[in-house]
C-alpha cells in the first residue's frame, strides 16, 4: 500500500509532467486541478482524524511535489537553449524548512546559488529565469510565497545581522538542487553564525519570548487565544528547540531528554501538545479558509465541531475542547518556561574551567544556606538528598519558605515536587501541621499570589485544595471574562497583593483596608473559593454551590465555627457586593441596612469590599472604572456608618423628601388634601 507522499508523487507524475513545449506558465489550469485535488485529500485526512503533524507534514511534502514539477521543466528549457544551467539550491526554510505546513499558511523558500549567478544585486539572466518561472507561476496559482536569492556569504551575512533569518536558516531543508552546495552552506552557518555565538542567541531568544508573551496577554489561559505566538502555543515549543539547538546542538525532545534536559513524561506531554495545537490550526485554517492562529469566540464552537466535539449540549462541547487546548497549552507554557530557565542556567561543559570560575563557585557554596533540608543559593531554593517520601510535610513547608525568603523554585526541584504529588493522600489533607503551614502562607498580606501561583504550577494548589483544583482550565462563558477560571482566581489575588503596597493614590483607601484585616488568611481563602461553585454548573447559582463547598475546605483546614461562617458568608456574597453598589439607589437608607445586615459584621464588609474590587479588577482591567468605584466606596462608607449607629445620610435623606414633598404640594392644584 502507498504511502502518503507515495500517492502524491505518483499523482504528479501522470498530472504534472507537461507536453515538451511547454511552459509552467502555460500550464497553470493543470497545477490549480492538482493543487486542489490534493489539497481536498489532505482535508479529507484531517477531518478523518489524521494527526496534527501528519497533515502538517503532507502539505509540506505536496509544496515540495509542487516545486520540482515546476522547476525542472524551466531547466529543461535553458538546457534546449544551449544555456549552461546554474548551481543551484532550492531551500525551504522557516516553518516549511520544519516541514510543517498548515493548510493556509506561507511557503518561505531561498534560490541558494554560487556566488557569480547575482551581479549588482541582480541575478544573471539563467538564474532570473528559473526564480522568475516558479515565483511567477505560485503567485498566479495563489500561493503566498516568501522569497530570497542568496550566496552562502549572504547567508552568513544576513543571519549575523538577524536572529529571525538566522533560526529560519538553522532549520533550512534542501528542496531540490545542489546537495553539496546547501551542505556547504549549513556547515559554514554553523561555523560562523552559530559557533560562538550561543549565549547572545539564547539571552535574544528568551527576550523575544517575554515581549511576544507580554504581547498576547502572558498567559495560556486567555478567552480567545493565540495558539501560534501566545503563551504556550507553537512558538513556545518551537523556541524552545531552537536554543537547545544552539546550546547543545540537539533538534530534537528526544536529544534533549538524552541530555537529562527533560524527563520522559514531560517529553511525552510536550509532543501530545503541540500536535494538539497543530490539528486545531489546520482546523482553524480550514474552517476559516484562510492563515489565522486566534481562537476567537465565534469560531471555537465550529472548530471544536468538526475536531469531533459532539455532546448533544453546545455549551459542553466548548467547554471540552477548549480545556483540551488550555490544557496543552498550559503543558508547553511550564515546561518550555522551566528549560528555558535550565538553558539560561546550566554552565557549558565544552570548556575548562577558569580560575575565575572556580572562586566563584567556591563563593558561592560558601553564601550557601541549608534550611529544612533545602538549599538556598543565588535567589532559588533547591532540594538537597532529604526525601519528600521521608517528610511529606516537606512538600508545603518549602512555599513558605519562598514565601519569606523572596526565593524562586529551582526547575529541578519544581520536576521533583511534580514527581510527589501521589504523596498528597488524606492523610496529608488532614494534618494539622500542614494546615497551619498553608495558612500562614495566605497571612501573609501582600506577598501571597508568587506562592499560589508556584503551587499551582507545580500542581499541588489543585491536589491540596481540589475544589479550587477543578477550576483548572475551566472556560468561562461570561463575556467579560478574559482568562480560565483558575487563571482569573490567581489574577484576583494578585490584584489584592497589589493593594497593600499601592503607590496609587485612587488606591490608598483599599491600602487601609487590607492593613486593618485582622484574618488575613480568611480573605485571601475567600478569595481562592469564590468561583469555586462554576467546576459544578449543574448544581445551580455557582455562589451557592461555592458557599457549601467553603464549609467543607474549612472543616477540612479545622477552621473554628465563626470562621468557617465568615468564610461561607463571603463566598456567598462575593457578587452582592457591585450588584447592590451599581443597581440600587443608594441614598435610599433601607438599601444600606439591608445590606449591613446581610453582610453582619464590620469586618465582614471590609473584606467583601477588597474581594469586591479584586474580582472586578481580576476579570478584565477594562470593567473597572473612577465610577463603579465611588458606588463601591460609597456603599462600604454608609455600612459602615450604619454598624457604627451614624445617621448622617439618613437625616440628610429625610431632609430630602421634605424638600421634595413642598415642590410637589406647590405643583398639585387646591383639590388635594394634605394627606
Amino acid at each position: 500500500m502507498l504511502s502518503l507522499a507515495e500517492k502524491i508523487e505518483t499523482d504528479a507524475s501522470q498530472q504534472l509532467t507537461l507536453p515538451e513545449d511547454r511552459q509552467p506558465g502555460q500550464e497553470l489550469a493543470r497545477y490549480k486541478n492538482f493543487l486542489k485535488v490534493e489539497n481536498q485529500r489532505l482535508q479529507t485526512l484531517h477531518r478523518g482524524g489524521a494527526s496534527g503533524r501528519e497533515v502538517a507534514h503532507a502539505r509540506a511534502t505536496l509544496i515540495d511535489v509542487l516545486l520540482r514539477y515546476i522547476v525542472e521543466p524551466v531547466k529543461k528549457s535553458i538546457a534546449a537553449n544551449k544555456t549552461m544551467i546554474p548551481k543551484f539550491a532550492l531551500v525551504a526554510i522557516g516553518g516549511y524548512g520544519r516541514g510543517e505546513l498548515n493548510p493556509f499558511s506561507d511557503i518561505d523558500i531561498m534560490f541558494l546559488h554560487e556566488g557569480d549567478m547575482v551581479s549588482g544585486g541582480k541575478a544573471r539572466p539563467q538564474l532570473g529565469a528559473l526564480t522568475d518561472a516558479l515565483l511567477y507561476t505560485l503567485w498566479d496559482l495563489g500561493l503566498k510565497v516568501g522569497h530570497s536569492v542568496r550566496s552562502v556569504e549572504d547567508c552568513v551575512k544576513v543571519a549575523n545581522s538577524d536572529m529571525q533569518s538566522k533560526t529560519s536558516l538553522i532549520e533550512s531543508r534542501l528542496v531540490m538542487g545542489e546537495r553539496e552546495l546547501f551542505e556547504r552552506m549549513q556547515a559554514v552557518v554553523v561555523a560562523k553564525c552559530v559557533r560562538g555565538y550561543e549565549e547572545v542567541y539564547i539571552e535574544a531568544r528568551l527576550r523575544d519570548q517575554s515581549e511576544r508573551r507580554a504581547k498576547f496577554g502572558n498567559s495560556p489561559f486567555m478567552q480567545e487565544p493565540n495558539i501560534k505566538n501566545g503563551s504556550g502555543g507553537l512558538r513556545d515549543y518551537q523556541n524552545l528547540l531552537w536554543m537547545a539547538f544552539f546550546k547543545y546542538r540537539v533538534r530534537s525532545l528526544e536529544d534533549l531528554e538524552k541530555e537529562d534536559l527533560i524527563s520522559e513524561s514531560e517529553r511525552k506531554q510536550l509532543d501530545a501538545a503541540y500536535d494538539f495545537l497543530l490539528w486545531a490550526r489546520n482546523e482553524l485554517h480550514y474552517t476559516a479558509k484562510r492563515a489565522v492562529d486566534v481562537l476567537t469566540k465565534s469560531v471555537q464552537p465550529t472548530v471544536a465541531h468538526n475536531l469531533g466535539y459532539t455532546d448533544r449540549s453546545p455549551s459542553k462541547r466548548l467547554e471540552d475542547f477548549m480545556r483540551d487546548v488550555y490544557t496543552h497549552m498550559r503543558n508547553i507554557y511550564l515546561i518550555t518556561r522551566t528549560l528555558e530557565e535550565r538553558l539560561a542556567l546550566l554552565p557549558s561543559t565544552s570548556r575548562i574551567p577558569s580560575l575565575r570560575d572556580i572562586f566563584r563557585r567556591g563563593k558561592r557554596r560558601a553564601m550557601q544556606q541549608v534550611v529544612d533540608g533545602f538549599v538556598i543559593v543565588d535567589g532559588q531554593i533547591s532540594e538537597t538528598t532529604r526525601s519528600f517520601r521521608e517528610q511529606p510535610r516537606r512538600l508545603m513547608r518549602l512555599f513558605l519558605y519562598m514565601q519569606q525568603r523572596g526565593l524562586k523554585l529551582h526547575p529541578d526541584l519544581a520536576q521533583a515536587i511534580r514527581n510527589h504529588l501521589s504523596l498528597v493522600n488524606r492523610d496529608f489533607l488532614e494534618d494539622e501541621h500542614i494546615h497551619e503551614t498553608f495558612l500562614e502562607i495566605l497571612n501573609q498580606r501582600g506577598n501571597v499570589s508568587p506562592v499560589l501561583r508556584a503551587m499551582h504550577e507545580v500542581g499541588l494548589l489543585g491536589k491540596y485544595i481540589p475544589e479550587f483544583g477543578r477550576l483548572t482550565c475551566l472556560v468561562q462563558h461570561e463575556f467579560y471574562h478574559q482568562y480560565t477560571a483558575d487563571e482569573h482566581t490567581l489574577v484576583c489575588i494578585e490584584k489584592l497583593d497589589q493593594v497593600w503596597e499601592a503607590h496609587d493614590p485612587a488606591v490608598n483607601h483599599y491600602s487601609q483596608l487590607l492593613q486593618q484585616i485582622e484574618r488575613p488568611f480568611l480573605l485571601y481563602l475567600a478569595l481562592l473559593l469564590h468561583d469555586a461553585g462554576k467546576a459544578d454548573k449543574d448544581s445551580g447559582d455557582h455562589s451557592d454551590v461555592g458557599a457549601k463547598l467553603s464549609l467543607n475546605v474549612a472543616k477540612r483546614l479545622g477552621l473554628d465555627g465563626a470562621t468557617a461562617h465568615s468564610l461561607r458568608l463571603l463566598v456567598e456574597n462575593h457578587l452582592l457586593m457591585a450588584q447592590v453598589s451599581q443597581r440600587r439607589d443608594l441614598e435610599d437608607p433601607s438599601v444600606v441596612r439591608n445590606f449591613a445586615s446581610q453582610v453582619q459584621t464590620r469586618e465582614n464588609a471590609m473584606m467583601l469590599t477588597l474581594m469586591t474590587y479584586a474580582d472586578s479588577r481580576g476579570t478584565s482591567e477594562q470593567l473597572w472604572n473612577s465610577f463603579k468605584d465611588s458606588l463601591l466606596w460609597t456603599l462600604f462608607s454608609r455600612t459602615m456608618d450604619t454598624f457604627g449607629g451614624t445617621t448622617d445620610f439618613i437625616r440628610a435623606e429625610y431632609k430630602q423628601i421634605e424638600l421634595l414633598k413642598e415642590e410637589v404640594t406647590k405643583l398639585l392644584t387646591p383639590t388635594f388634601s394634605d394627606d
